[in-house]
């Protein structure tokens, strides 16, 4: 396995996996999530782009963060960090909380060329993105090391899902991923909670944006999505008709679709 690291403002060790050629570009997963969130997607996007698979800090290839003052610019310095490692003009999908944590980095990263967020997650005036009894009873259950039962939480009462889909993911490897990285859960839950999009901070941002957000996803996220367009000059927006906050598993070839669309070099 090919990996970069970069060292983040404050030290943190920060890794991506690389695979395959073209320009690069950094794929930033959201929440109890790591690289392998991407893995439905990774061969096709791989025949375009040399994807940088990045561990956010607290998982995989990336350590811990050298101190306990956790907060989402911490994330955005690590993001600009390994835009600085890259040679050469940066690409970026960016997912969930990854997608904010993106949105906060592009304020203030000229390596950036292109931006995709999908469903960038984050409060807004209308409400938390994670409500506040699911945050409390994922401290709870974080607290006595229950870690299915956080996850599952997560799951349920923030993305919204049913039941039998919660079900179907607990078969698939990426559960045992998801719970590795669930300790962060808490505390990256309250940074998208605290967050909010700054318009004049992003009048400085040079590079083209777009937002996707799934026509059946959770009325939180569907907020922040337009929130954080509205605040955004000149970014563009798209719909997916009929998906969620999941579309590169539902639907792999539409998603790599949309991503080529606006990444892709003779875009």
């Amino acid at each position: 396995m090919e990996v970069l690291e970069a060292s983040s403002a404050d030290g943190t060790r920060i890794g991506c996996e690389l695979v395959g050629g073209g320009p690069p570009l950094l794929a930033v997963h959201g929440s109890t999530a790591d690289r392998h969130r991407f893995a439905a997607v990774q061969a096709r996007l791989a025949e375009s782009f040399r994807l940088h698979l990045m561990d956010r800090r607290g998982r995989g290839l990336s350590a811990e963060e050298t101190s306990a003052d956790y907060s989402l610019e911490r994330e955005a310095e690590d993001i600009r960090a390994v835009v600085a490692a890259i040679d050469g003009p940066v690409l970026v999908l960016a997912h969930s909380y990854g997608g904010a944590c993106a949105l906060e980095a592009v304020t203030d990263c000229e390596g950036i060329a292109r931006m995709l967020v999908y469903e960038p997650a984050f409060g807004t005036p209308e409400g938390p993105v994670f409500p506040d009894d699911a945050l409390s009873d994922v401290d709870a259950a974080l607290a006595r090391g229950d870690r299915e039962a956080a996850l599952t939480i997560f799951f349920r009462r923030v993305l919204l899902l049913h039941e039998p889909a919660v079900e179907a993911m607990r078969a698939t490897p990426m559960w045992q991923a998801r719970l590795g990285a669930v300790h962060t859960l808490a505390r990256e839950a309250r940074a998208a909670n605290a967050y909010r999009v700054d318009a004049e901070r992003m009048r400085t941002v040079r590079a083209p944006v777009r937002f996707l957000l799934g026509t059946e996803t959770t009325p939180a996220l569907i907020r922040a999505a337009h929130a954080a367009h509205a605040a955004l000059p000149g970014s563009e927006f798209r719909e997916l008709p009929g998906h969620g906050h999941a579309a590169m598993d539902a639907d792999p070839a539409m998603f790599v679709a949309e991503v080529e669309d606006w990444l892709a070099p003779a875009r």
